[in-house]
């Protein structure tokens, strides 16, 4: 579903001389690959490897140490551990080897390409916000919000950025602000798949089905296999 939304991402597995293999391990919500991250290789029952990361999530194998049956995984705090058979590396080296989901959050969801073309100020803020949110528990804290809307100001198609707006906006019981922000995420990159079920959720209950037909044909391109609804009755 979300192939065509990883495009968009940094450094992926390339093909280096010989059996080597280099790569990138990226995050769905942005945000750096933890220090404490702890990357493995695994060949049979018997095999496990330590690969070092280093800060931007990058990684090198020096050779292929076992075809098919060899595999690598990554554990990082905050994140679901995920895992892929060497074999399924991908070619293109604009798609990360892994993609890991922040836990707490659905499986589908996925990092928008305007996070690659954030100028340095929004990003600062963005990752701000993101560091603010994993520090708390419970209400997020007035700082979240505020960094949030200054990484937009700085950035005005920062879908990410309006994605986790029209999240806070729904949580603190504002359906009319979430929606105006899920409307700006879906505006500023069609593509990124985790503003359109809360979006169009949202229409409905606000009486605008055209709206909402709109917004699923905009998922459904994404996701071709998807009922006409878009599996929301």
């Amino acid at each position: 579903m979300h192939c065509r939304l990883l495009v968009a991402l940094a450094l992926g597995v390339v093909r280096l001389l010989g059996q080597a293999l280099s790569g990138h391990i990226t995050t769905d919500d942005g945000m750096p690959l933890p220090a404490a991250s702890v990357m493995a290789l695994h060949c049979g029952e018997s095999v496990s490897l330590p690969i070092p990361l280093d800060q931007n999530g990058g990684f090198r194998l020096e050779r292929n140490d076992g075809g098919k049956d060899c595999s690598i995984w990554v554990n990082s705090p905050g994140y679901r551990p995920s895992g892929t058979a060497i074999s399924n590396l991908p070619r293109s080296p604009r798609i990360p080897a892994i993609v890991l989901y922040r836990l707490g959050k659905s499986h589908g969801e996925s990092i928008s390409a305007s996070h690659l073309m954030a100028p340095p100020e929004a990003k600062r803020h963005y990752h701000a916000a993101m560091r603010e949110l994993q520090r708390h528990d419970g209400p997020e804290p007035v700082a979240v919000d505020e960094h949030l809307r200054a990484a937009v100001e700085a950035f005005p198609g920062y879908a990410q950025a309006w994605f986790e707006i029209g999240r806070l906006r729904l949580a603190g019981g504002e359906p009319e602000g979430a929606l105006q922000a899920l409307q700006r995420a879906v505006e500023a990159d069609p593509w990124f798949v985790s503003p359109y079920e809360p979006l169009i959720l949202l229409l409905r209950a606000a009486g605008k089905p055209d709206a909402a037909a709109t917004a699923c044909q905009g998922l459904r391109r994404i996701n071709s296999r998807l009922p006409a609804d878009c599996g929301m009755r």
